[in-house]
C-alpha cells in the first residue's frame, strides 16, 4: 500500500482536510503548554534520578508508560478540570496535555537506565576501578581524552560530600557533557527520521493498535473531562491496585506483620524451586506475578499477540527441558551442544528478521516517500508528517554519517562502525514495532544487542583492542533498552494525529520533541552529577546497580582481551534459525487467517521480557478470550474501563507512595518492575 494522495480520506488530519486543497487544520498549541512542558522536564527528571538512585524506589522512567510522566498527567488533569470550570478559555486542551506528555516522556527516558544513568558512571569508572591486578591500564591508550571528563573530577564523584557546581567540576565535565549531549541529540534525531518514514505505513496502512497510547489518549479527552472518569467499573479497576500496592508498601516498609497479597515475583511464587531433578530442572527461573498494570495492558492487545507472547516464553522452557532430556547438557557434551537450543541467538535472529520483514512490507510506501522526497511526486502528500520526506531522508543520511563518524573517532574502523549502527537501528526498529503491536509494560532487547552480537558472533579476534575499547564506551546505550526513545517518538506521532477535535500540527510536535531532547539531556546531566557529587558513588546511600555500570563495560572488555575467541558458527546458525522461523510465522499469518501464532510473540519470548510478566499476560489474554467468547464485543467494551483502571490505579498509587518515601526518607517499596 502506498501513502495517501491529496484529497484521499483525511481521517486524521482534522477539520477542513477532507478533500480540501487548503490543507489540514491543526489544533492550537498556546505558549502555556510549551512553558508547562519545559518547566516539568527538570522537575520530573530530578524526581526520576533521586528516586531511582538515592531513594531506591520504583523505576519512574523505565516503563512503556513512564510512571513519572503518567503521574504528572494525573495531577495536571484535575487541576485543568478546575480551571475549565471557572476559566474555560485558560484550560488546556487535549492536544496541549498530550504535547506536555510527549515532551516529558522523551526527556525522562534520556535520564533513565540504558541512557544517562549508565553514561556518566561509564565515563569515570574506567579510571576509578582500575587497579594493578585487573590490568585495565593496558588499554588506557585507546581512550579518547575528549570523550571523558578530566581525571581530576573523578575522586569527588565517588567520595561525595562535594558539589558539582564548582568551577573545577564544571570545567572538568564541560567537554564530555558537550560531546555526549550532541551524540544523544543526533542518535534520537536519527530515530525520529526513521519513525517519520514508517509512521504512515504503521498508523494508516497497517493500522497497528499502539496499545500504550490508548491510556493518555483516553484520560485527556476534552481536556481531561473524559467519560471514563464517571465510569464505576473504571474506579473499581483503580481500587484493586490501590489496595494491593498499599498493603505491600505498608508490609515491606512500615509494618512487617501487616498482611499483603504477593503482586510481584517472589520466592513463594517461584515454580522451579520444586524441580530439582533432570530434565525438569532445566526449566530455570520461572516465577508467577500478578501485576495489575500488565493484566490491564494485555486486555488491549489482539488475542494472537498476547497468546503468542506467553506461549513462546513457555515454549523456550520446553526447549531447554527437551535439550536436557536428549543429553545435550550432559557432562562432556561440549560447549556447542550445551548451548542448544540457542534461545538468545534465536532472539537476535528473530529481531533482525522482524525488522527486515517490516521494511519489506513497507516497500511500496517507502518507494512513494522516496519519489516525493527526490522526484517531487506531487501525488504523494507529506503535509501531515512530522518532517517532510525530503527532510526525513536527508536527516537520516546526515545523522547516520555523524554517528558512524563518531564511532570511527572513538576507535572503530569505518566498516565496524557501519555494522554496529546498522544492526543497532535494525534491532531498535523491531523493538519499536513490538511496542506498537504488543504494548508490553517494559521490554528487553535480544541478548547482547548490537555490540554484544557483533563480538559474540564474530569473535573477539575479529576486532582490534582499540575497537573493543570503543565498544565499551558505546555500551551504555546498547545494554538496556527499557528507555529506548524511538517507541516514544512514534507514539507521540500517533497521539498527535489522534487528538480531538483537531490533531496537533506534526511540525510543532517535532519542534517540541527536539527541544525536549536538549532540555532533558541537560537536566539529566545536572541531576545525576549533582546527586553523585553530593552523596558519592561509592557511598551506601546510592543504589549500587547503577554505579556498577562504571565497571560492567570494562569487566566485559577485559574478559574479551584476556580470552580471545574466534568466530562462533553455532551462534550464527542459531540466529539464522530464528530469522527463518520469524519468516515462516509471518508467511503463515498472511496465508491462514486462523493461524494463532504471531512472530512478535516469538521474538519477545526469546528475550528476557516475559520473565516476570508471562503469567499476568496469560491472565489478561484469558480474561479477554472468555469475555469475547461468551459475551461478545459488547461485553468486552463494557469491561474495558475496568482494565484501564487497573493500569492507572497501579500508576497512581505507585507515584503517591514514591512521593511519600521521598518526603520521609524511608527506603521505598518498589512496586514494579521488581
Amino acid at each position: 500500500m502506498t501513502p495517501q494522495v491529496k484529497g484521499d480520506a483525511a481521517g486524521e488530519r482534522g477539520e477542513g482536510a477532507r478533500g480540501d486543497v487548503s490543507g489540514p487544520v491543526w489544533g492550537t498549541l498556546r505558549a502555556r503548554a510549551w512553558v508547562i512542558g519545559l518547566l516539568l522536564i527538570p522537575l520530573l527528571v530530578f524526581w526520576v534520578e533521586y528516586t531511582e538512585s538515592v531513594a531506591k524506589g520504583s523505576d519512574l522512567a523505565a516503563m512503556s508508560l513512564p510512571m513519572a510522566v503518567v503521574f504528572a498527567l494525573l495531577v495536571l488533569i484535575p487541576a485543568n478540570l478546575l480551571i475549565k470550570r471557572y476559566a474555560p478559555r485558560a484550560a488546556l486542551t487535549q492536544a496541549e496535555l498530550l504535547l506536555i506528555y510527549s515532551m516529558n516522556t522523551i526527556a525522562v527516558y534520556i535520564g533513565g537506565i540504558g541512557m544517562m544513568q549508565f553514561l556518566h558512571p561509564a565515563l569515570v569508572g574506567w579510571k576509578h576501578f582500575a587497579t594493578a591486578e585487573n590490568k585495565w591500564a593496558n588499554w588506557f591508550r585507546f581512550i579518547r581524552p575528549w570523550a571523558v571528563p578530566d581525571p581530576s573530577v573523578v575522586p569527588d564523584y565517588y567520595n561525595g560530600k562535594s558539589s558539582f557546581f564548582t568551577a573545577q567540576h564544571l570545567t572538568g565535565w564541560a567537554g564530555a557533557i558537550l560531546v555526549w549531549t550532541a551524540f544523544i541529540f543526533v542518535l534520537l534525531f536519527c530515530m525520529y527520521c526513521i519513525a517519520t518514514l514508517v509512521r504512515r505505513q504503521w498508523v494508516e496502512n497497517e493500522k497497528l493498535i499502539f496499545p500504550i497510547v490508548q491510556i493518555p489518549l483516553e484520560i485527556t479527552r476534552d481536556g481531561g473531562a473524559s467519560p471514563l472518569w464517571r465510569n464505576r467499573l473504571f474506579w473499581l479497576g483503580i481500587g484493586i491496585p490501590v489496595v494491593l500496592e498499599s498493603m505491600a508498601s505498608v508490609h515491606f516498609t512500615l509494618l512487617p506483620t501487616f498482611p499483603y497479597f504477593p503482586v510481584k515475583p517472589e520466592a513463594s511464587l517461584q515454580l522451579d524451586t520444586g524441580l530439582t531433578a533432570p530434565p525438569w530442572n532445566a526449566i530455570g527461573y520461572t516465577v508467577l506475578a500478578f501485576y495489575p498494570l500488565v493484566i490491564g495492558l494485555t486486555f488491549l492487545l489482539s488475542l494472537d499477540v498476547s497468546f503468542s507472547c506467553w506461549f513462546f516464553y513457555l515454549f523456550t522452557k520446553a526447549e531447554n527441558v527437551g535439550a536436557t532430556a536428549f543429553g545435550f547438557r550432559d557432562p562432556g557434551a561440549g560447549q556447542a551442544l550445551a548451548r542448544i537450543p540457542y534461545i538468545s541467538e534465536q532472539g537476535v535472529g528473530a529481531y533482525v528478521g522482524l525488522a527486515l520483514f517490516s521494511l519489506l512490507l513497507a516497500r511500496p510506501h517507502l518507494k512513494a516517500t522516496w519519489r516525493r522526497a527526490f522526484l517531487n511526486d506531487r501525488t504523494v502528500d507529506d503535509a501531515d508528517e512530522p518532517l517532510s520526506y525530503r527532510t526525513a531522508y536527508l536527516g537520516l543520511f546526515a545523522s547516520a554519517l555523524l554517528l558512524i563518524g563518531f564511532g570511527v573517532a572513538l576507535g572503530l574502523s569505518p566498516l565496524v562502525s557501519v555494522l554496529f549502527f546498522a544492526l543497532y537501528f535494525l534491532l531498535a526498529l523491531t523493538f519499536t514495532r513490538i511496542r506498537a503491536e504488543a504494548g508490553l509494560p517494559w521490554g528487553q532487547g535480544p541478548w547482547g544487542l548490537s555490540h554484544g552480537t557483533l563480538v559474540g558472533f564474530g569473535g573477539t579476534q575479529a576486532f582490534s583492542s582499540q575497537e573493543l575499547t570503543a565498544f565499551s564506551f558505546l555500551r551504555w546505550f546498547d545494554a538496556d533498552w527499557r528507555c529506548l526513545a524511538q517507541p516514544a517518538e512514534i507514539e507521540a506521532m500517533k497521539l498527535a494525529s489522534s487528538t480531538q477535535p483537531r490533531p496537533i500540527n506534526p511540525r510543532h510536535l517535532t519542534a517540541a520533541i527536539l527541544v525536549a531532547v536538549v532540555v532533558g539531556s541537560l537536566a539529566a546531566w545536572v541531576s545525576c552529577l549533582g546527586i553523585y557529587y553530593h552523596y558519592g558513588a561509592d557511598s551506601a546511600l546510592v543504589e549500587p546497580w547503577r554505579t556498577a555500570q562504571g565497571h560492567y563495560s570494562f569487566d566485559e572488555l577485559q574478559g574479551w582481551l584476556n580470552n580471545p575467541k574466534p568466530l562462533d558458527a553455532p551462534r550464527i546458525t542459531g540466529a539464522v534459525a530464528g530469522l527463518l522461523i520469524v519468516g515462516a510465522l509471518s508467511l503463515l499469518r498472511t496465508r491462514f487467517v486462523w493461524w494463532p501464532l504471531h512472530p512478535i510473540g516469538y521474538a519477545v519470548g526469546n528475550t528476557d521480557t516475559m520473565t516476570w510478566i508471562w503469567f499476568p499476560t496469560l491472565l489478561g489474554w484469558m480474561f479477554k478470550t472468555l469475555m469475547l467468547r461468551y459475551g461478545g464485543v459488547k461485553i468486552y467494551r463494557q469491561a474495558l474501563p475496568f482494565f484501564l483502571g487497573l493500569v492507572l490505579g497501579d500508576y497512581a498509587i505507585s507515584g503517591l507512595w514514591a512521593l511519600y518515601f521521598l518526603a520521609t526518607g524511608l527506603p521505598g517499596y518498589r512496586t514494579f518492575p521488581i
